[in-house]
C-alpha cells in the first residue's frame, strides 16, 4: 500500500466522522473506523466482508444498490435526512443520516473504491419533527380558533331567522298554511344550521383531544354496521357495498370509527347521484402494516384541487350542492398521521375516487422509533 494511502487511513482512523472503504465492485469493506462501526453497531470482524453479506437489512432498503451504481458511474451520491434501520443484537431501530458515497478514481477515470463518510442527525430529525409538530398544532389552534369565532359570530344568522319565525308565528295566528309551512320550513333549517355550526367546532375539539388507548381492532363486523349507518345518513339505501378482507388494525376504536366513518360517508355521498351507485372496501397486508383502500364510482375531485382536499373546509367545486362542511378528510387525515399513518387520494372527475388508508403494526411502529442511546 502506498505511503500517502497509509497516512490517509491513519487520519480516517483518527477522525470524530464515521467513515469507511469499499474497494471492489462487490463492495468489500476494506476499512471503518471506530466511529463507523459504532454507528453500524458492528465489530471489527466485519472488515474483508461483502457490505450487502454483513448488512443484509441495508442492501434490503437499497444502500447496497447505490454504493453499486456509485462504483460502475463513478459518480459521487450524497443524501440528507436518510432513514436506516440499525440492527443491534435483537433489536431493530430507524436513524436518520446525511451520508456521501464519494467515488475514488484512478488516472483513467475508474473506480478504486469508495470512501463512504456519514453523521448521524436522528436528534436533529426529531427536534425539526417536534418544531413542526409544535407549528402543525399551532394551525391547529388557529382553526379551532377559527370554528370558535363562527360558533359565537355566525350562529346568530340562523338563530336572528329561527326567532324571527317564532315571532311572526304568534303575531299571526290567522295566517294560511301554505305560509305556515313555509315559516316551519325555515325555522327548521335555521335550527339545523347552527347545529352544523357546532358541530364543526365540537368535531374538531375531539378530534385534538382522542383519548390515546390503542389496542389491535378486528373490524369484520365493525365496517360493515359504518357502511349502513352511511347509508342511512345520507339516504342512500340503494348504494352497493362490496366488502373484502377486512384485516385488524392497531389503534383506538374511537379514532380509527372518526376516520372510516368520514371516509365511508364521503364514498355514499358523492356516488348517491349514480344510478349503479357503488363503493368497495378492502385491505391489504404490508411488511409495516395494514393498508385499507375505499373506492366508489361517484362524481370524482377535478385535478386541480387534489391538492387541497384535506384543507379544512375544502371541498371540490363539483361538490357544492351536497350536503356537508369540508371538514370530513381533514379530520381523517389528522387522526389517522396521530398514529404514523398516511392517507392518499387518488380521482378523476367523472370516474369516481379512491382513498388508501395505511395503518402502521405496532410492533412496525415501535420497531421504527428512533434510538437515542448516546
Amino acid at each position: 500500500m502506498k505511503r500517502s494511502n497509509l497516512d490517509l487511513l491513519r487520519v480516517l482512523e483518527e477522525s470524530p466522522l464515521a467513515t469507511a472503504i469499499y474497494d471492489n465492485p462487490g463492495l468489500r469493506i476494506a476499512f471503518a473506523n471506530e466511529a463507523m462501526l459504532k454507528m453500524w453497531c458492528a465489530a471489527p470482524s466485519i472488515l474483508g466482508r461483502q457490505f450487502g453479506e454483513v448488512f443484509p437489512s441495508f442492501k434490503k432498503e437499497g444502500f447496497a444498490s447505490i454504493l453499486e451504481n456509485v462504483w460502475h458511474s463513478g459518480i459521487t451520491y450524497r443524501a440528507t435526512d436518510t432513514p436506516a434501520i440499525i440492527v443491534d443484537g435483537h433489536e431493530k431501530n430507524t436513524r436518520y443520516f446525511d451520508f456521501e458515497y464519494k467515488a475514488l478514481l484512478d488516472d483513467s477515470g475508474q473506480t478504486y473504491a469508495i470512501l463512504h463518510s456519514a453523521t448521524d442527525v436522528t436528534q436533529r430529525k426529531l427536534n425539526e419533527g417536534q418544531l413542526q409538530s409544535q407549528q402543525e398544532q399551532l394551525s391547529f389552534n388557529s382553526e379551532l380558533e377559527t370554528l370558535t369565532y363562527t360558533l359565537s359570530h355566525d350562529v346568530k344568522n340562523p338563530l336572528c331567522v329561527a326567532q324571527m319565525g317564532l315571532a311572526y308565528l304568534q303575531d299571526h295566528e290567522d295566517i294560511t298554511l301554505s305560509d305556515r309551512t313555509q315559516w316551519y320550513h325555515a325555522i327548521s333549517q335555521a335550527l339545523a344550521n347552527v347545529e352544523s355550526i357546532i358541530n364543526q367546532t365540537v368535531q374538531l375539539s375531539e378530534a385534538r383531544s382522542i383519548a390515546n388507548i390503542p389496542k389491535i381492532n378486528d373490524l369484520t363486523q365493525k365496517i360493515p354496521a359504518w357502511c349502513e349507518e352511511a347509508r342511512l345518513l345520507h339516504h342512500s339505501p340503494n348504494s352497493t357495498i362490496n366488502l373484502g378482507e377486512l384485516f385488524p388494525v392497531y389503534g383506538d376504536i374511537g379514532a380509527i370509527y372518526q376516520i372510516f366513518i368520514n371516509i365511508i360517508g364521503n364514498a355514499v355521498k358523492y356516488s348517491s347521484s349514480i344510478v349503479d351507485a357503488k363503493i368497495e372496501i378492502y385491505s391489504e397486508k404490508t411488511d409495516k402494516g395494514t393498508v385499507y383502500f375505499v373506492r366508489d364510482n361517484g362524481i370524482g375531485i377535478p385535478e386541480p384541487e387534489l391538492d387541497k382536499i384535506f384543507c379544512i373546509s375544502k371541498r371540490g367545486s363539483n361538490a357544492l350542492e351536497y350536503q356537508g362542511n369540508g371538514i370530513g378528510l381533514c379530520l381523517a387525515k389528522r387522526i389517522i398521521e396521530r398514529y404514523a399513518g398516511r392517507i392518499n387520494v387518488s380521482s378523476k372527475e367523472g370516474r369516481g375516487t379512491l382513498l388508501r388508508l395505511f395503518f402502521p403494526d405496532k410492533s412496525s411502529s415501535s420497531s421504527t422509533k428512533p434510538n437515542l442511546r448516546s
